[in-house]
């Protein structure tokens, strides 16, 4: 796959050519530019600006002129999401519930909770919340309906993980990261290098 990156940084710009991307300087919001750096023959643009209200534009705008190319748009929070599926967006990308989610895995692990165990629970929660996100934009313009379906889906999540963690018992079973179990059976730790 072949990408173009339009910045207008000019220092990002030098150092991505130094790279070896195939990067042009301009404003990626303004249509012109975008013709010019191929937009009619590509499939997707990914917009990843840092204001929302920029992003928002340039995907609304984007979709209309270009509505063979595929947009995907990363949000800062929920409501810059919702706003973009409002406009019809479908690849919407919080900014922070992958980091998020990494902590929170990695919180278990210290906690004692095996890497696999730890990692297949973020990656189900991510699941969840998704499919929870798509299911209260429907209800985000009313606000009692919201909060009543946010504690709904708090509850399921959680009842859902629940659940997880109850047909995997063993969480702490370190079978296959030996450098845990190494790590954690005392004879060994004493042993030198």
């Amino acid at each position: 796959f072949e990408a173009t990156i339009l910045d207008n940084d000019s220092d990002r710009v030098d150092l991505l050519r130094k790279m070896g991307f195939t990067v042009f300087y301009g404003d990626a919001t303004r249509l012109d530019i975008l013709k010019s750096a191929g937009a009619d023959s590509a499939k997707i643009l990914i917009a990843a600006i840092d204001s929302p209200e920029t992003n928002l534009d340039l995907a609304e705008r984007t979709k209309k002129a270009f509505p063979n190319m595929k947009v995907m748009v990363r949000a800062r929070n929920n409501i810059d999401a919702y706003n973009l599926l409002d406009i019809g967006i479908e690849d919407v990308y919080r900014e922070s519930i992958d980091t998020s989610v990494r902590f929170g895995v990695d919180v278990l692990i210290k906690l004692g909770v095996r890497k696999y165990t730890a990692t297949r629970a973020g990656q189900l929660f991510i699941k969840y919340d998704e499919a929870s996100f798509r299911q209260l934009a429907q209800h985000r313009h009313d606000q009692e309906a919201y909060l009543v379906n946010i504690r709904e889906q708090i509850a399921l999540q959680e009842q859902l993980l629940e659940n997880d963690r109850k047909a995997s018992p063993n969480i702490h079973d370190f079978a296959w990261d030996m450098d845990a179990e190494i790590k954690n059976t005392p004879d060994v730790k004493n042993i030198p290098g």
